[in-house]
C-alpha cells in the first residue's frame, strides 16, 4: 500500500510539472500541438518507455489521451460542430469504431473475456480519437509546416536508430529497451525501433521519407541539394529494416511519390518506367529476399518458412469466414477461434503447421473476426478517404493529402502481408493522416496547376 501511494505521489508531482509545459504548448499551438505531442509520444516514450501497473495501468501516452479527451470535450462545448462539413470518410470511420465496439461488448458477454475491449480500446478507440482531434483542428500553414518537420525529424531518428540496430552500435539505441532483448527478442537484428516492430517502423519512416521529399521538391536549388543527402539516409532506414513488406509498400510509395511531383505530361511515363523496373528488381532478387537471414534469432530456412505459412494462413481464414461470414467471430478472437480449424484432420492443407502464428493479412483478419461487415465498413472508409485524396492529386498546396495517400499506400501493402491493425500505432498514425488530410480539404486554398507544381511555392512555405 505504501508503494502505491509513492507511485500515486510520484505521478502526481510529475503531472502538475507536465501540466505547466502543456498549457505552454496548449496556449501556443492549441489542439494541434496537443494532438502532434500524444502520437508523438506514444511512438517514443510509449508503454515499453515507461508504465506502471498499479494502483491502476498507466503510461505517457495514456495520460497525454486522457487531456487530449478532455480538450476535444472542451472545445467541442466552445464551437458546436457543423455537421454540414461531414464526410463520407468520417460517417465509415464513426460506424466502423461503433461496431467493433459492439462486436468487442458480444465477445464479452458470451465469453466473459476482455481481449476485445482492450484491442478496440487501444487499437481502434486511440486513432479515433487522434482521427476527432484531427478533424477539429484548425489546419494552418505553420501548422502544416509542422507536421512535415514533426514527421521529418521522426524519420530522421528513427533511420539512425535503425542503423544502430542493425550494426549493433547499441551505445547510440534510445531508448534503451529497443536494444534490450528483454522485453522480447522477436525481430532483434533488425531496424525495429521504439514500437518493437519492422513494419511499423518501416511505416512511419516511410512517412518521414515522403515529408522530406515535399521540403526538399519545393526548396531553393542550393538548399535542395542539401535535402537531397538526406534520402540517402532514409534509404538506409527503410533498408534497415530487413522485412520485405516493407521494400515492397517503398516500391508503391515510390511510384505515388514520383506520380505527384511529374509533371502531367511525363506521368504515364513514370509510372510504366517504375512498374517495369520493379518487376525486374523483384525477379532478380526474388529468391534471395525469400532466403535472407533477417533476426539475429532467426535462421535463413525459418525466414523462407515464414513465405510458406501464408497460403495454409489465408486457406484457414477462409474456411472460418465461410462459418460466419456476416458478423465473424468476435473482435480479437481469431488466436482462439483458429484453433479448432488448424486440428481438422480433412483440411485440404497441413494447416496445424500455422498454429503458432496470427494472421498475416489485415484484411482477412478484420473478415474472419468481424465478418463482412466489419470488412466492408474499413474498406469503404480507406475508400471515402482516397476519395478526398483523389480530389487534391498534385495539388503541392495540399501536403497533407500527399502524406496521407503514402500512409494508405504503405498500409495497404504492409497490411496484404501482416495484421498490421494489431501493431501499436499504426492505425493511429493512419488515422491520423487521414483526419488532418479530410480536415485540409475544407480549407479555401487554390489548386495551383500541375505543371507548376516544381517551381511554385506552397502555402505552408510562405
Amino acid at each position: 500500500m505504501t508503494a502505491e501511494l509513492g507511485t500515486v505521489t510520484l505521478i502526481g508531482l510529475g503531472a502538475l510539472a507536465a501540466g505547466s509545459w502543456l498549457a505552454v504548448l496548449w496556449r501556443k499551438t492549441g489542439l494541434y500541438g496537443l494532438t502532434l505531442l500524444t502520437v508523438l509520444t506514444s511512438i517514443c516514450l510509449g508503454y515499453f518507455f515507461w508504465h506502471v501497473e498499479k494502483p491502476f495501468p498507466l503510461s505517457l501516452d495514456r495520460i497525454l489521451w486522457g487531456i487530449l479527451i478532455v480538450a476535444l470535450g472542451a472545445d467541442f462545448l466552445r464551437r458546436r460542430t457543423d455537421l454540414s462539413c461531414l464526410t463520407r470518410a468520417d460517417l465509415f470511420a464513426g460506424l466502423l469504431v461503433i461496431y467493433l465496439l459492439i462486436s468487442a461488448v458480444g465477445v464479452l458477454l458470451l465469453t466473459g473475456g476482455t481481449s476485445g475491449l482492450s484491442r478496440w480500446l487501444f487499437f481502434y478507440a486511440f486513432p479515433a480519437t487522434l482521427y476527432v482531434a484531427a478533424r477539429r483542428c484548425e489546419i494552418t500553414p505553420w501548422n502544416e509546416r509542422a507536421t512535415l518537420v514533426v514527421f521529418s525529424v521522426l524519420g530522421v531518428y528513427l533511420s539512425l536508430t535503425g542503423l544502430a540496430e542493425v550494426f549493433g552500435w547499441n551505445a547510440l539505441v534510445f531508448p534503451r529497451y529497443i536494444a534490450d532483448t528483454s522485453i522480447t527478442d522477436e525481430f532483434f537484428g533488425r531496424a525495429r525501433g521504439p514500437l518493437l516492430n519492422p513494419v511499423a517502423n518501416g511505416f512511419l519512416i516511410l512517412l518521414g521519407w515522403t515529408a522530406w521529399t515535399v521540403f526538399t521538391v519545393q526548396a531553393p536549388p542550393l538548399r535542395r541539394a542539401m535535402f537531397l543527402v538526406g534520402h540517402g539516409l532514409f534509404a538506409a532506414g527503410v533498408a534497415c529494416t530487413l522485412t520485405r513488406s516493407v521494400w515492397l509498400s517503398a516500391a508503391g510509395c515510390a511510384v505515388v511519390v514520383g506520380a505527384w511531383i511529374t509533371p502531367s505530361r511525363f506521368r504515364a511515363a513514370w509510372v510504366t518506367t517504375a512498374l517495369l523496373m520493379l518487376m525486374g528488381a523483384g525477379l532478380v532478387a526474388g529468391v534471395y529476399f525469400r532466403e535472407m537471414k533477417r533476426d539475429r534469432h532467426l535462421s535463413a530456412g525459418e525466414a523462407a518458412r515464414s513465405v510458406q505459412l501464408r497460403p495454409l494462413l489465408a486457406t484457414a481464414a477462409w474456411r472460418m469466414f465461410q462459418d460466419r461470414p456476416v458478423f465473424g467471430f468476435g473482435l480479437a478472437q481469431y488466436d482462439q477461434a483458429k484453433l479448432a480449424y488448424l486440428e481438422d484432420p480433412t483440411a485440404p492443407l497441413p494447416l496445424r503447421q500455422a498454429k503458432p502464428y496470427t494472421q498475416h493479412n489485415v484484411f482477412l483478419s478484420l473478415l474472419v473476426e468481424t465478418g463482412l461487415i466489419g470488412l466492408g465498413l474499413f474498406g469503404c472508409f480507406l475508400a471515402a478517404s482516397a476519395e478526398v485524396l483523389r480530389r487534391h492529386w498534385g495539388n503541392p498546396a495540399r501536403p497533407m493529402s500527399f502524406l496521407a495517400l503514402v500512409a494508405v499506400v504503405a498500409y495497404v501493402v504492409n497490411g496484404l502481408f501482416h495484421d498490421v491493425s494489431i501493431i501499436l500505432d499504426v492505425n493511429a498514425v493512419l488515422f491520423l493522416m487521414i483526419g488532418l488530410a479530410v480536415r485540409e480539404s475544407s480549407r479555401d486554398v487554390a489548386d495551383i496547376p500541375q505543371n507548376a507544381r516544381l517551381r511554385s511555392p506552397v502555402a505552408f512555405t510562405e
